[in-house]
């Protein structure tokens, strides 16, 4: 077998998990460095689970298509010293194979790659652990470049080198001396290395070719050894600000065990530490956390539970502006408004503006009728939710625009466990709301507590912005709760001169916003975003912005551009927005929320 193409990878990872789950208590058992807390196998398992979920049961290409969903997979779901490690290796490894198929001199430049990126993986790397096992792989395959074509005889000697490494790691390293071990992460490196052959060589052979009697527990000696930092971090941060050199120096007080893996704009880091406190908050700094996880290691090593476990599920109603992607992505709960409209089956059209466009060129003088959602609406999803999470933080459109805070009030009050829900008034509507949402997930996912959340969203709700710009007035309706008779006599008057009437959020109504001279209204937007945030962008903090629209997706995009050109803005999305403000705004107009961070 001369080459590997994407279908023997796919196999080969997804036969690793199975093999690594099938000997991850085995992997546990022996684990003794850098601390007994026997996880070692739960790690690597999770870690490869990652990447089973990110590939099974898809169609891939190529190599460079299956190594992009390998990556992704395994840096999302690496744990422990041993999972970030194996991240690196894959990280070094898998960019270095062709498109379509790796022969043995590609397979040898990415074993060396991976090699390199495994050590780089670690701020203090040491002899006698999972580093040699891979080391020796490497070597092994480097030395039958050349002289042997088939890979599977290349994996067969990388195998054989690598065994052998296992094995004197127990003589390397004092503490597996001690403990008449192998390397934990070193066994689960091999266990991965020999499902690559047994893959490869079709049919496959033993699973290991360490004995079992020479790793397993029945041979372990126990001795007390102290821990020297009770608490494991870990951590996903997504466009980290910092280098992997400044990273190390912020955190390198905190504790030891140190490892970071960088694929593209996400970096995987864990630490072992005293602090975890003074580390989240550390970590907090470095970019937009994905998740974060805090065990306690010292649990862990008496069998009692060790993670902390923020269970928070989301709920909110379908006045703010959220991608599918996101809703399915963070399991998001969504209450709709509800509305009756006798003329929509006769009119074409793909959204509610398309709609009202095709009534006015009928004549048809028709609009829908709008109703908040109702406690039973809320009461239904507050259980769906407490059925996935142990509770659930439920943000609504402003109490002073609709009723939905009321009615999501009333709901809890029905529940069995109503402290098992927060309701949260938003004060925003529209995009000015779903900042909140995305900053309540990104809370949660710092595994911040539901006191945490709420304080740090209520100190939040003031200081976020939200504008609308009317591209006609003649679409201006008052019977849809949102835009008020006097704001929309204000805004015709002004239409009418050619300037544009901005509509703003104050303490959660909506407002006056002032005029804009300007050409359109997307200028209109930037310019009133560019004044406003003017004190906050001198201080250097980055402004994150939510852009909507009621079919004028052609200027939304333009709109976007120009505040990522003029400011650097960092523009979360673009999106249809169906809040019932902005549907008495009519066709055509555009809104904007942003806040700073």
């Amino acid at each position: 077998m001369e080459y590997l193409t994407h279908k023997e990878l796919k196999e080969m990872m997804l036969l690793s998990y199975k093999r690594v789950e099938e000997e991850k208590e085995e992997i546990n058992k022996i684990n003794v460095f850098p601390v007994p807390d026997q996880d070692t196998g739960d790690n690597l398992t999770k870690t490869l689970l990652g990447i089973k979920e990110a590939i099974e049961g898809k169609e891939f290409e190529d190599l460079e298509k299956l190594s992009d969903a390998i990556l992704d997979g395994a840096l999302t779901c690496a744990q422990g010293n041993a999972g970030v490690i194996y991240t690196g290796f894959l990280a070094g490894f898998l960019p270095q194979l062709n498109k379509d198929h790796a022969d043995i001199e590609r397979l040898s430049l990415a074993f060396e790659k991976g090699a390199e990126r495994a050590r780089g993986s670690i701020q203090d790397p040491k002899e006698g652990t999972i580093l040699d096992v891979i080391d020796a792989a490497a070597l092994a395959i480097k030395k039958e470049t050349g002289k042997e074509r088939d890979i599977v005889n290349a994996f067969k000697k990388a195998k054989e080198k690598a065994s052998q490494a296992l094995l004197a790691t127990r003589e390397k390293m004092e503490i597996l001396r001690k403990a008449n071990v192998v390397d934990a992460g070193g066994l689960g490196f091999l266990i991965i290395l020999e499902s690559h052959l047994n893959v490869l060589e079709k049919p496959s052979v033993a699973k290991t070719a360490v004995k079992k009697e020479e790793v397993s527990s029945e041979k372990i000696k126990r001795f007390v050894q102290i821990i020297a930092n009770r608490y494991e971090v870990v951590s996903l941060i997504e466009n980290p600000i910092f280098s992997k050199k400044e990273i190390q120096e912020k955190l390198k007080k905190l504790g030891n065990c140190l490892d970071m893996v960088k694929v593209k704009n996400r970096m995987k880091i864990h630490i072992h530490t005293d602090y975890p406190k003074e580390v989240k908050e550390v970590m907090r700094s470095f970019g937009q956390i994905q998740n974060l996880r805090v065990e306690d290691m010292t649990n862990e090593m008496v069998g009692e539970e060790s993670v902390r476990v923020v269970s928070i599920g989301v709920v909110t109603d379908n006045q703010g502006i959220l991608l599918p992607k996101i809703v399915e992505r963070y399991q998001i709960k969504q209450v709709d408004f509800k509305y009756s409209w006798l003329k929509e089956k006769q009119l074409a059209g793909e959204n509610i503006y398309q709609k009202l466009k095709e009534a006015e060129k009928l004549g048809l003088q028709t609009f829908p009728d709008f109703s908040a959602p109702n406690p039973k609406d809320y009461l239904t999803v507050f259980k769906e939710q407490l059925k996935s999470f142990n509770e659930v933080l439920c943000i609504t459109a402003s109490s002073q625009i609709s009723n939905s805070y009321k009615a999501a009030r009333k709901a809890k009050e029905m529940l069995p466990k109503p402290k098992k829900v927060f309701i949260l008034d938003s004060l925003n509507v529209s995009g000015s709301q779903s900042l909140l949402v995305l900053r309540a997930l990104e809370l949660i996912r710092e595994q911040r507590e539901m006191n945490e959340v709420v304080k740090e969203l209520k100190k939040l709700i003031p200081k976020i912005h939200f504008y609308i710009a009317i591209k006609e007035h003649k679409w201006l309706n008052n019977k849809v709760k949102g835009i008020n008779k006097p704001h929309i006599d204000w805004i015709k008057k002004i239409k009418k001169i050619k300037i544009h009437p901005i509509i703003e959020t104050r303490k959660g109504a909506l407002k006056k916003g002032g005029v804009v001279f300007a050409r359109d209204i997307k200028k209109a937007l930037f310019e009133k975003t560019l004044k406003k945030s003017k004190k906050e962008r001198k201080k250097g903090r980055k402004i994150r912005i939510i852009i909507g629209h009621t079919d004028n997706l052609k200027e939304a995009k333009e709109l976007k551009k120009m505040l990522k050109e003029k400011i650097q803005a960092e523009v979360q999305f673009i999106g249809l927005d169906l809040s019932t403000a902005c549907i008495s705004a009519g066709p055509g107009s555009l809104t904007l929320a942003w806040m700073a961070i």
